[in-house]
């Protein structure tokens, strides 16, 4: 590769890397996620090899992220928004459970802030998810449905209109297993 294929092929590498952490995936979950074998999103990780657009693409989807935050060189011209168009907004099903999960926001540079739409189809509980780092923080709007909400050892029922918020640095899960309705559910995650 050229010295400008270099980089280039670093920087994806280091954008999917960290978004890849960012989510606390690993290589293999990544793997299972995208269909793309660990070893050479590894590769990709290091910059050893070049991914071509396809496989870009499916990375983006299973990090949740357009492409364009993968290859981004410079800030958008403005500097100051970041949109995401719903074109390239990419779901995330969960086959076991078939709850959807969408990143709506795009990632700005400094960000701490993840802003998710969770549909939960009923009779289904979603999770448990594994503890966020100590000190982080989220907050939970049920849209339409009605849903329960773990954290720990405390659990609490949301019905539409409903929000809460909560230390999300324990085990957590979303309960609609009452419900014949599908739960329409808003989160936005506040890291530290």
């Amino acid at each position: 590769m050229s010295t400008i294929a270099n980089k280039i092929a670093r920087r994806v590498g280091g954008a999917v890397k960290a978004r890849r952490q960012e989510l606390k995936l690993t290589l293999r979950a990544l793997a299972s996620r995208s269909r793309i074998s660990a070893s050479m999103i590894s590769d990709i990780e290091r910059g050893a090899k070049s991914p071509t657009v396809a496989t870009l693409a499916v990375l983006a989807a299973a990090l949740e992220v357009p492409v364009s935050s993968l290859v981004d060189i410079a800030t958008p011209p403005s500097g100051r928004i970041r949109v995401v168009r719903d074109s390239e907004r990419h779901s995330v099903i969960d086959p076991a459970t078939g709850a959807t999960r969408q990143n709506l926001g795009p990632a700005i540079t400094g960000s701490k802030v993840e802003f998710l739409r969770y549909m939960v189809p009923p009779r289904t509980t979603v999770g448990p998810f594994t503890a966020r780092a100590k000190g982080t923080i989220e907050h939970v709007h049920v849209a339409a449905g009605a849903l329960g909400v773990a954290v720990g050892g405390e659990t609490v029922k949301l019905a539409a209109g409903d929000s809460c918020s909560c230390y999300a640095d324990a085990s957590h899960f979303f309960d609609n297993a009452d419900s014949d309705v599908e739960a329409l559910v808003y989160l936005v995650v506040e890291r530290r």
